[in-house]
């Protein structure tokens, strides 16, 4: 054990945000009701603040947003999986609790030994090469939510029942769900020619599982396809997934790694999924693997792992015994086509102590002590007809700022985090610090922003938008500074508390 697992640094710590307890956190799983409470479980290595052999650890809720952590669910500790317990799902079945993950097998010793015996036996040639690494899709059940037991004719769905165009190795994330008394089953793949997939898989039973057909949109469409999820939204069906090594174009995937939403419709006979629609989900620095879930009121709510591949997070660096966190639980709705997400309602009975200032406008600089905090909700609507540029400042320092601006010369918003004393570098670009999008800054624009602690999340438009960002402020500043090039015209701007 490389962390010190009593004594957590509580720095950089959300106030509202699910967090390991210590220990590294990555994609959420298991998403579900169960038992009158709400379960969601992550990627977990409760050994050290960077990724390794994963774990299931398990959280669960009254509302969404106040979290309990229960004991571990699932460790890697069968032959099928011994190497990790990967991302999957969860739903309830009769009185049961069952949970569906990836088996993570990557065994070198095994392999040579399978490949020296198959030399002997004739079976391959000396120099066909073929990689160790095997996922298979598994299952566990639970009666009370608590503890987990691995079915015994684990996996339900082998490496036998892969399609040929698809690498074994690359074969994750089963998200399940039931329609008319039948289960399926969509998992996240890639092809030999190194080209993201899903598979659609279909079940009588849940247990006993039929290949039913797979999608992918070619390779400008990134490598593997990650923690897909399938759902029924407003007559349409949307699927999610996250996209690994997508091209950037323009404003479009300026993450290397990014979450994509496709609407269309999907075929329960054939496995088709005809598309019509297309967007990226989150155009910030911290968004992945989201994984959506019922809530006991039937609305669609998603939740992402807050933290990004290929970044180099300061908190492992400077030993706070913690790493990661999820986004808040988000609403999905449809419009005009577009998937929309709204912050879910349950977060607004934390709010307290209303500040807010109306029909005014800035030039220059806007500075009030009221609306210094760090743990806060904020408000503005906003219109640029006067005014060429608009910025506004958030954990502001002597030295530190986090800037988001608008530029209505080039109809453009931009979320810039280079400001930073403890920077969060991108491993494989340089100067990778600023993600952007296009707006039309002729009409006015609304904000809502949610600030806590170390993350910032900016819905635009009523959520037609969404910048999801961390941010490690040596300074703890709590300032919000605003700055308008000729006169911005505020409606609204409103601040409350967060506790």
């Amino acid at each position: 054990m490389t962390i010190n697992t009593k004594n957590t640094n509580e720095t950089y710590r959300h106030h509202y945000h699910l967090m390991p307890e210590y220990g590294w956190m990555n994609d959420p799983n298991g998403f579900s009701f169960f038992n009158n409470s709400y379960h969601l479980f992550y990627q977990y290595y409760p050994y050290d603040t960077v990724w390794g052999p994963m774990h299931w650890a398990h959280a669960v809720s009254d509302d969404l947003i106040k979290w309990d952590h229960e004991k571990i669910a699932l460790r890697p500790d069968k032959s099928y999986d011994k190497n990790g317990v990967f991302s999957g799902s969860g739903l309830q079945v009769g009185n049961e609790h069952w949970l569906y993950y990836t088996g993570h097998n990557d065994s070198f010793l095994d392999f040579l030994y399978d490949q020296n015996l198959k030399k002997k036996e004739g079976v391959i040639e000396s120099e066909e090469i073929v990689s160790p690494i095997r996922q298979v899709q598994c299952l566990a059940k639970s009666a009370d939510g608590i503890t987990y037991e691995k079915y015994e004719h684990n996996p339900v769905i082998s490496s036998q029942q892969v399609p040929s165009n698809i690498r074994l190795e690359d074969f994750r994330d089963p998200k399940v769900w039931e329609h008319h008394d039948q289960f399926y089953m969509i998992v996240g793949a890639k092809s030999h020619e190194n080209v993201g997939h899903v598979l659609f898989y279909c079940s009588n039973d849940g247990v006993t599982w039929e290949y039913l057909n797979q999608l992918s949109l070619g390779p400008e469409y990134g490598t593997a396809w990650e923690c897909p999820d399938l759902f029924e939204l407003d007559g349409k069906h949307v699927l999610i997934f996250s996209p690994q090594e997508i091209p950037r174009i323009g404003y479009r995937y300026e993450n290397i790694h990014s979450t994509m939403a496709l609407i269309g419709e999907f075929d329960y006979e054939t496995g088709e999924f005809i598309v019509e629609n297309e967007q990226e989900l989150d155009k910030g620095f911290d968004f992945y693997a989201p994984q959506t879930t019922l809530s006991e009121e039937g609305k669609r709510v998603m939740i992402a792992w807050m933290n990004m591949w290929d970044m180099e997070y300061p908190l492992h660096e400077l030993g706070h015994s913690w790493n990661g966190s999820m986004t808040l639980p988000r609403e999905l709705l449809l419009k005009d086509g577009k998937l929309i997400q709204k912050p879910y309602h349950t977060i607004d009975k934390y709010r307290e102590e209303r500040i807010e200032w109306s029909h005014f406008s800035i030039k220059d600089y806007f500075e009030n002590d009221k609306l210094r905090g760090n743990c806060k909700k904020m408000e503005i609507k906003f219109c640029m007809n006067d005014s060429d540029y608009f910025n506004m400042e958030f954990f502001k320092g002597d030295r530190e700022k986090l800037l988001l601006s608008f530029d209505k010369s080039r109809n453009e918003i931009v979320l810039d985090r280079r400001n930073a004393q403890f920077p969060i570098k991108n491993t494989a670009i340089h100067n990778d610090f600023t993600r952007s999008h296009s707006i039309d800054l002729s009409q006015k624009v609304k904000l809502n922003i949610f600030l806590d602690v170390s993350s910032i999340e900016i819905f635009v438009n009523d959520g037609e938008h969404v910048f999801t960002s961390l941010f490690f402020s040596k300074e703890l500043g709590e300032q919000v500074l605003l700055h308008s090039e000729g006169h911005t015209h505020i409606d609204k701007l409103i601040k409350w508390e967060l506790r």
